[in-house]
């Protein structure tokens, strides 16, 4: 009897000891653990891990399973498991249940540490669009690749090709790899060349989380790049006039992102969009236009292109060669 009790209370000190050292790392998020109340299975088991490592230096040990001490955190209520599909999600948090409210973005954090929420995500946290989010992203940035491989990279991180943007095979391509459902909203993960995404910010959210997100300028030129990602054309279109009204565009930063991204379509796509918008551009950002105008190789093939690819439009807006509704 005085053996299994003195397992009892050794088994119990360790507990105590592992939730103390636990508590220390969920108090504040950092750039390995962007949120710390969303944890991924994996992730949970790396940390825990790590924790065992940390004591058992102390020679503090034993033989208590990850399983065993994640289920009696449970019991405390300090964490729950999450109903999300595909993908076992805990989140640690006092009197935290099942029926807790998610949050989309601390959950794509969680999926990706490392990676940059966009698309309609970003849309959604600027506040350009009213319409709900249909799915979620988190994209991981690729160094850029010579032009010579390009060819071999899939579509997702390489530019679109304006030849193959037909009215035959103009139709919304897959969003990306899916990484789990959560509260009937699909979350995807997408690689994308990190020269095409220069704009990206780590914004704090909350007390216990930090986000890595795009600009309010980058999400906007994601919009004519993949509008599909992005909500669709109706929701490109709102946050655009949303940003024009709302005078929040930085001309500055979005010049200096279409002279690192290098990629002549977004450019044009951006002069018609801002016209459509009611937008006026300022001196610097009017001569940066132009000298894109005036590069437009008016004799080539495919010198047309849709204002949104993917999107057949017809009329024709004659300075730009951009088709639009």
């Amino acid at each position: 009897m005085t053996r299994k009790v003195g397992r009892f209370e050794k088994e119990q000190a360790y507990r105590e000891a592992f939730l103390a050292r636990l508590n220390q790392k969920l108090a504040a998020p950092s750039s390995k653990w962007p949120t710390v109340r969303y944890w991924t299975k994996p992730a949970l088991d790396k940390l825990f891990r790590q924790i065992r490592e940390e004591l058992a230096a102390e020679q503090v040990k034993s033989d208590l399973s990850h399983a065993s001490l994640l289920d009696w955190i449970c019991q405390l209520r300090l964490a729950t498991l999450l109903p999300v599909d595909n993908e076992s999600v805990f989140l640690f948090e006092i009197g935290a249940s099942s029926e807790s409210e998610m949050d989309p973005l601390e959950l794509l954090m969680a999926a990706k540490p490392s990676g940059v929420i966009c698309y309609f995500s970003a849309v959604a946290f600027h506040e350009l669009t009213t319409q709900l989010v249909e799915h979620h992203h988190v994209a991981e940035l690729q160094l850029p690749t010579p032009a010579s491989d390009k060819k071999r990279l899939p579509l997702e991180i390489s530019e679109p090709s304006e030849s193959l943007m037909n009215s035959e095979s103009r139709a919304p391509r897959g969003l990306g790899k899916l990484l789990f459902q959560a509260q009937g909203t699909s979350f995807y993960s997408t690689r994308r060349s990190s020269r095409l995404v220069p704009g990206v910010q780590t914004r704090a959210y909350g007390p216990r989380a930090q986000i890595r997100i795009t600009t309010l300028e980058q999400t906007l030129l994601d919009t004519l790049y993949k509008p599909f990602h992005c909500g669709g054309p109706e929701v490109v279109f709102e946050a655009w006039r949303e940003a024009v009204a709302s005078r929040r565009i930085d001309e500055e930063r979005l010049v200096d992102y279409l002279r690192i991204m290098s990629y002549p379509a977004t450019a044009r796509r951006l002069a018609v969009m801002l016209e459509l918008a009611g937008g006026a551009p300022g001196a610097e950002f009017r001569r940066f236009l132009d000298a894109s105008q005036l590069a437009i190789d008016r004799q080539s093939p495919h010198a047309c292109i849709s204002l949104l690819p993917g999107v057949d439009y017809q009329n024709l807006n004659v300075l730009w060669l951009v088709n639009t509704p």
